[in-house]
């Protein structure tokens, strides 16, 4: 015999608290230590990713700066070497009246305003004021330039005044140079502040990166060692109820194989009495047909003869005629009801048929028959399909005061493989009527559903016409011909 199956359970339970209890206090301090170390060490590479980031956002910076205040270099070189241009140029047409040194002078004076233009947009705010000024001198030089060339051109000889003009433009030239001293003095003093900054952010970052690194690694390699003890404990824990939880599933898949075992055979049993039902139904009717109905005929037929002719035995011989021609009745009635005739000698539609006629004429409802009869319903199913048609109009009799029952069978064509679908359906009060039965424990739907699985299908209730109910019962194709042609 198996142990109780709740005792193991009970033990397995009663193990598993005992092993807990006695080692959770334990268990709960490094658990709860280790978690803080390890919260501390995400702390620290938090505060690291930040710190790097932050590091980052001002090295993006300084270098943005550093560039800029390189590339304003640059650009401070191009407009010198521009007005270097112009004052050549100008220079030596005035002296030589000769065409070929406006070249310079020209090329100066369209490269002088891009160039400075993009020296403004690279310098700092604070050179702003001195860029304006600047500027202004330029313009101013540009100016005196021009009027040279201009009075160079209409006196067409090198005078004295020339002279003082070209000293006049070399003193602005002077203070240009000096203004763009001071300006190219002040981008190298920037260029060299970003370069002290950028060192000292590199060593700042470097420093931050080891120290919250190692601090970081170290909490996260004593949390980690911590938990692997923790583990440890766990396991030890957890290995003393390996034993009982085995030992337990196995019961479980025992008994489980028990139940199924028994399962099938109750199932088995089922279907072995009800076919001995049937079959005794089967052998009583044609006993009551055969023998009872006989008897009564025979009995009948004598009664005519014996009186035949005897005129004062008229009203007794109606008598027992009509009492035996009611006992003929009764005979065939209860011949119908053991196991009808027509279902083993015509099929499941005539029978059906019949069935539903007489129900119609018993209940005074309409009820209208469309059974197709298929050979690939073995004689099992095709019973079971008849009971369970006879326990449903029951039922409408019963509890449902319908007016109209349709009831309609055939082979289920939307179905992959062959299916036949029995459908019986009312237009009565439905389920929710007072008074009757739930769905789930019905004696009749319970018996109906019993018989729709040992007949290898099953069976649906629900909403029918009119605020009705809908049996439907599917059943596989029991293969009397080849599959394809009973699903077709």
């Amino acid at each position: 015999m198996h142990p109780n199956l709740d005792q193991l359970r009970s033990l397995s339970r009663h193990m598993q608290h005992a092993d807990l209890t006695t080692s959770r206090p334990a268990m709960r301090r490094p658990a709860l230590t280790a978690g803080l170390l390890l919260a501390g060490g995400l702390l620290l590479f938090i505060l690291l990713a930040y710190s790097g980031y932050r590091s980052l956002q001002t090295v993006e910076h300084e270098t943005l700066m550093r560039s800029r205040a390189s590339i304003g270099l640059l650009h401070a070189g191009t407009v010198l070497s521009a007005l270097k241009d112009i004052e050549t140029g100008q220079r030596g047409y005035v002296l030589t009246g000769d065409e070929h040194y406006l070249g310079p002078f020209l090329a100066g004076r369209d490269a002088l305003e891009p160039a400075f233009s993009a020296l403004r947009a690279v310098a700092t705010p604070s050179h702003a004021t001195d860029l304006d000024a600047l500027w202004a001198l330029v313009l101013g030089r540009m100016e005196l330039a021009q009027r040279n060339i201009d009075a160079r051109r209409t006196e067409g000889a090198y005078t004295a005044r020339f002279r003082a003009l070209l000293d006049q433009g070399r003193t602005v030239m002077d203070e240009i140079r000096t203004r763009f001293d001071e300006v190219d003095a002040g981008l190298r003093e920037e260029i060299v502040h970003r370069d002290k900054h950028l060192l000292e952010l590199k060593r700042n970052a470097v420093m931050w990166a080891v120290v919250l690194t190692a601090s970081g690694v170290v909490l996260i390699v004593i949390a980690y060692l911590l938990l692997q003890r923790e583990q440890a404990r766990r396991r030890r824990a957890e290995a003393a109820l390996v034993d009982a939880n085995t030992h337990l599933e196995d019961t479980v898949a025992a008994r489980t194989a028990a139940l199924e075992r028994a399962r099938a055979e109750i199932k088995s049993f089922a279907h072995e009495l009800d076919r001995s039902i049937e079959t005794e139904r089967r052998r009583l009717a044609r006993e009551v047909h055969d023998q009872l109905g006989q008897v009564l005929t025979s009995l009948k037929m004598s009664a005519h003869r014996t009186l035949d002719g005897v005129e004062r035995g008229t009203e007794t011989l109606r008598q027992i005629d009509a009492l035996v021609a009611e006992g003929i009745a009764t005979v065939r009635r209860i011949a119908a009801a053991l196991r009808p005739p027509l279902l083993d000698d015509l099929g499941l539609s005539p029978a059906l048929t019949l069935a539903g006629r007489q129900f119609g004429e018993h209940a005074g409802v309409n009820c209208t028959v469309k059974v197709d009869d298929t050979d690939c319903l073995n004689p099992e199913q095709t019973t079971q399909l008849y009971r369970i048609t006879q326990e449903a109009l029951t039922n409408i009799a019963r509890h449902a005061g319908a007016q109209r029952v349709w009831i309609a069978g055939e082979v289920a064509r939307e179905a992959q493989s062959g299916i036949y679908r029995l459908a019986i359906e009312d237009d009565g009060c439905g389920m929710a009527q007072a008074g009757t039965p739930p769905i789930t424990t019905s004696l009749g739907l319970v018996s109906m559903r019993e018989r729709a699985s040992l007949a290898g299908g099953s069976l649906q209730v629900g909403s029918g016409r009119d605020g009705g109910v809908r049996v439907e019962v599917n059943l596989p194709l029991a293969g009397n011909k080849e599959d394809a042609t009973c699903a077709s």
